[in-house]
This record gives structure tokens, sequence and C-alpha cells, in this order.
């Protein structure tokens, strides 16, 4: 006989009031917010559970793929039937070599010509001077099967006066040319920190080009505005949004000026937004700044087709580390995964040792591959939307529409931009942010693999892709406080091991007890030490302090860390402290109310979770005088 098993009736679903007093009393007393609720760098509270009443009132919800607000996707079939653009840059300064590249990768997977051009402030990057060069890079490429993606600096060569050129060369009719030969005056101000011409000029410059764009190549998008300029100095992702849509604005109000309309302007734009490590919120920083851009499009006059954005995804810079660089393969592959889900329509994978080398076939091949594997293998071209309905992106993506728009005003209230940036505002803002992420990696609350969670202690140090520096003063136009700076979260734990591990001490563990009194003290120095490069020497256990007081003496360490219980430290410290003086004496833990005479009694230095690791490792340095 056959039984019928009804889980609804069996298994009623709880209420929220039933689950939150059942996770209330689990805590035993910890504050429910504090335990469980997590306050992000964009200023964000997340939610331990998220709920339908969360997002019942979201009215962007209602909208079918492919309709306004459109963060669903521009074009829902379209994406099914040809997935996002695989669009790796390009960076080889020798043509020919491009060329053959080229042909080689648009073979196997690349769907757009992505080629980074070389300037002043990027020594890595592709010359393109004249027709001819334009001619060698692009010999048998279709550029209607495969677009063109420039991004192109006020200085540069007209990349598009070329392409003209070179159109009626091939014989074709540039009017029907999709592609992107964009400017971004705004964000290469605050790249590089000045101009080579008054502002006015830059302008001037930059409107003779775009109207030409609007009348001759109405496909062919003029401007491209890049976000990953603020990411790399370390904004958060609202900030990044909202940086992006003051400058669009300023760029707007002046093609207006000039008598342009909203729905000419509208179509010759594109951005770069850059893609973090923090998968779901950067699915939602995809789907929010397709909802904020439909906002402001509309509030300038804007059709529904004009409401459409084209998002360039590029995996960040600000979380890479040059110590164990297979790592940086993990994060950009959830980063890659990211754009996907929030609907990127072109996306750029940086290859995994992009810091150090300047062009590797296997790491280029590796980061096209990442791509895909998830387009070919994970099947994500196949389902329209995939983040749709979720709770949790839902509600996230509300929000950070809601703070981005907030942060966009304040900047508009300042004049913009343009202005925001020479009076050092934007500088400011991001400084915040970016020591607050920065600070977070020296306490080890954010944690990355490799440098200072988990690193290699075998693994050596490469030296970094140098930034040129400039005489910004030297030029007509300069920001007072400079470019923004190019930053990464582990740069100067890395430059501390760097520095230590050009001497290697050696510090050895004096583990005392048994071993459930020593080893989780011992585990957690291991890791705390191997961050900055010091030699461990942590696999002896002693009975009595006597044993390793000998130990020690014959050992040859550096220094000496203490590993046991706070009630043991009670017995031992003060014996330990008495025969080895005037060695180095560290101890494990932080028995707050015992601190004070443990100092008196000799102890150095205190390792503990919640100290910041990197102050005070780079102390013990010191204290070892293997620094200055």
């Amino acid at each position: 006989m056959e039984t019928k098993v009804n889980l609804l009736k069996d298994f009623p679903p709880p209420q929220w009031d039933e689950w939150k007093k059942t996770v209330v009393d689990s805590l035993k007393g910890v504050d429910y917010d504090k335990a469980l609720k997590t306050r992000t760098y964009e200023g964000i509270t997340l939610e331990p559970i998220y709920r339908r009443e969360d997002i019942e009132d979201l009215n962007f919800i209602k909208s079918e793929p492919g309709q306004v607000p459109y963060v669903r996707g521009n074009d829902p079939r379209k994406y099914i039937a040809e997935g996002w653009k695989v669009a790796q840059a390009q960076t080889n300064p020798d043509l020919k070599v491009l060329n053959a590249i080229l042909k080689d990768e648009l073979m196997r997977g690349l769907a757009m010509v992505n080629l980074k051009l070389k300037h002043a402030d990027c020594p890595t990057g592709i010359e393109l001077r004249s027709v001819k060069d334009l001619r060698v890079a692009l010999e048998g490429i279709d550029l209607k099967a495969a677009p063109l993606f420039i991004q192109v600096d006020s200085q540069d060569e007209d990349i598009f006066a070329l392409l003209l050129e070179y159109m009626e060369e091939q014989k074709l009719n540039v009017r029907d040319l999709e592609g992107f030969i964009g400017y971004d005056v705004t964000g290469e101000f605050a790249r590089k920190g000045y101009f080579d011409m008054p502002l006015e000029e830059v302008w001037n410059k930059i409107m003779d080009v775009v109207i030409q764009r609007a009348s001759r190549a109405p496909k062919m998008r003029a401007f491209i505005i890049d976000g990953t300029v603020y990411e790399g100095a370390g904004a958060s992702s609202t900030q990044e949004l909202a940086f992006v849509l003051s400058t669009a604005i300023g760029y707007i109000q002046g093609l207006q000026l000039s008598g342009m309309d909203i729905d000419t302007i509208a179509p010759l734009m594109a951005v770069k937004l850059s893609l973090g490590s923090n998968f779901f919120m950067e699915i939602a920083k995809i789907r929010a700044f397709r909802l904020l851009w439909a906002e402001m499009i509309k509030a300038f006059g804007g059709s529904e087709d004009s409401q459409k954005i084209w998002i360039h995804g590029k995996t960040a810079t600000f979380n890479k580390s040059t110590y164990d660089l297979y790592v940086n393969m993990l994060r950009t592959t959830t980063e890659t995964f990211s754009g996907v889900i929030g609907g990127v329509d072109s996306l750029e994978t940086d290859p995994f040792d992009s810091l150090v080398k300047e062009d590797n076939a296997f790491a280029r091949r590796i980061a096209r591959n990442q791509q895909l594997i998830l387009a070919e293998e994970s099947h994500f071209t196949k389902v329209i939307d995939p983040a749709g309905g979720c709770y949790y992106i839902e509600s996230l993506t509300a929000q950070m529409a809601q703070s981005s728009w907030a942060k966009m005003q304040e900047v508009e209230k300042e004049g913009g931009m343009i202005r925001s940036l020479r009076a050092g505002k934007i500088h400011e803002l991001i400084d915040t942010t970016a020591h607050a992420r920065i600070d977070a990696v020296h306490k080890r609350r954010d944690v990355f693999v490799g440098v200072n969670m988990f690193a290699n202690p075998t693994d050596e140090a490469l030296t970094e892709i140098p930034v040129p520096t400039v005489d910004i003063m030297s030029k007509p136009v300069w920001l007072e406080k400079g470019p923004l700076p190019r930053l990464r979260a582990v740069k100067q734990v890395e430059e501390l091991r760097a520095q230590i591990s050009q001497n290697a001490p050696k510090i050895m563990f004096l583990n005392i007890g048994t071993v459930a009194e020593y080893k989780a003290r011992a585990d957690f120095s291991s890791g705390f030490f191997q961050m900055a490069g010091y030699q461990v020497m942590g696999d002896m256990a002693f009975n009595t302090v006597q044993e390793a007081i000998m130990a020690a003496k014959d050992s040859g360490a550096d220094a000496f860390c203490i590993c046991s219980t706070d009630a043991k430290y009670e017995e031992i410290v003060a014996p330990l402290c008495k025969d080895l003086n005037p060695s180095i004496l560290i101890l494990a833990g932080y028995p707050a109310d015992k601190v004070e005479e443990y100092k008196a009694l000799g102890i150095d230095v205190f390792i503990h979770i919640r100290a910041n690791a990197y102050d005070t490792l780079k102390d013990l340095a010191r204290k070892l005088e293997v620094i200055q």
C-alpha cells in the first residue's frame, strides 16, 4: 500500500516570530543585531535572512526582462541567443603579434576586440598612431562579428578618424558598425591627476568627436564611463556607482547645452564597472546601476529605449595579491560569476598574474576560459536573469540603488565630479572607505587567503609592475591632491613580508602542557607569524618550564612565543621570563587582567585575535631589528 506524505502538514513552515525567538534563544544573551547583522563598506546592513515581505513594496521587481527599468537586462532574447561578449583586454605592443593573438583567440571564444592603449600612466599597452597601425592590428578581423572596444584619453590620436579611413579602405559602411571608442575625461582626470590642455579645450575636442560620431556612426559609442578608476583607489560599490552617475550627468548637461537631445546622447554612452569579491553585492551592483541609469535618463526626458545602458564588467584590482598568485584565479572566478549573474553585456577577466607579468599566454587563456566555462559548461546563457526574484538580491539591489543615488546627489550639490575632484572631495570620500578596508585586512577581519591568512611560507615575493610617475604640476591643469591612488588591500602586508623575509627571523614556540592546552594557540600563532614571513619553529612541546628553557637556549631562535592556557600562564610566564631575558618574548593570548604584570616580567608582544596583526608584526620586526 502506497503511503502519501504531506510535507506541508507534517512540517509546517515556521513563522518569522517563531524563527527569530529560536535564534535569539540559541544566542544565549548575545545581542541579535551584533551577532547576525553585517554592516558593509557601502553602509548597508545585511540581514541574517530575507523574506518575501522585504521586497513586496519594490516596483522594479514587477517588470519583465527587457522592460524598463531594465534591471533584468536590456534584451533577454539576445542574451539567450548570444550571451555576453567575452572581451579580454589585449596589450601586446607588437601589432603583428597582436593581430595573430586576436585571430587565434577569436577562434577560441573571444567575442570583442578590446585594445588597451598605452598612456603616460599606463606603460603596458598598444599604440595606434596611423591608419597603417590599425590596418596591421585588424587585418583579417570582421568588426561586425567582433566589435571594437577602445578606451581613449583626451591626448590620444583620434582613433575614430583612423577607423573611418580604415573602413573606407575596406569598403565598409561605418553607420552600421557597432562598437566602442569611448572617452571618459572625468575618469582620466581622476586617474592621471592632470590634463595636457585647458579644460575648455579638452571639452571642445571631445564635443567635436561626439557630434561627428552621432552623425556618422550612431551605433559606435563615444563614451565609456570608467568606474574602475574609483574601485582601484578603494571606493565602495555605492561610491563607484554614484561617481559614474555624476560623471554621466556632467556629460549629458554639457552635450544638451550644445544642442543635442537626450535620445541622441544616451545611446552614445557605455559604462565600465568593477567586479569585486563580495559576490552578492556585485550582482546587486550591476542590477542597481541599470535601475539608476533608467531613472536618470527618464529624468532628462529620455525615451524607454534610451534608458538602456551597455555595462562592461571588469574584475577588480583592489583585492588582488602578488603572493600566492593562483588565489587570484579563484577571486576572478567569483567576480566573473557575479558579473554574469548580474547581467553584464561584455566582460573582461584579468589574468591571475597581471600584477607582475605584462603578457602571459597561459594566464590569458585561463582568464578567457573562466568565462567560457560559465557559458558553455555552466549554461548561464540559457537562463534569463537567474537572480530575479531572489529576496536577498532584490532587496540588496534596492538598497544599493537608494544609497548610490543619495551619494550622487551629494556630489552634484558640490558642483559635479570635476569640481569635486579639484576640491579633493572625491579623494576624501574614497580615502575613508579605503582606509577602513585596508584596516580590516591588517586586523584579519577581511581574509585574504595566501596573504593575511593561510600564507604559504615558501612563497617568494614578486615585483609588481610599477606605475610611472608624472610631474603633474608641470601640466596646464592638475589636481592639487594628485591622481587617485592605485591601491591594493594587501599591499602593505606584502611589502612588510618582503622586508622581513630577507632576514627570515626564527620564532620558536614554547608549547607547554598537554596538546589540548597549547594546540589552538600554537596553530593561531603559526598563521599569524607566517603572514609576515617569519620562520616558525613550532613542532616541539614541553612538559615543564625547565625543558622549554633548555631547548630555547640551544635553538638559535630570534624570539620565543609562549603557547598555553591563561591559567597555565600564571605558573610559567614568570620563570620563562626570568631565564630567557633579554630574548624577545611573545605571549599567545591576551589575559587582560595580567597584561601589565606580564609586561613588567618581560613579555614584549601579545598576539591575539583582536590584535592589529600588521602593526603587531611590524613592531616585532623593529624589536628584532630586521626593519627600521
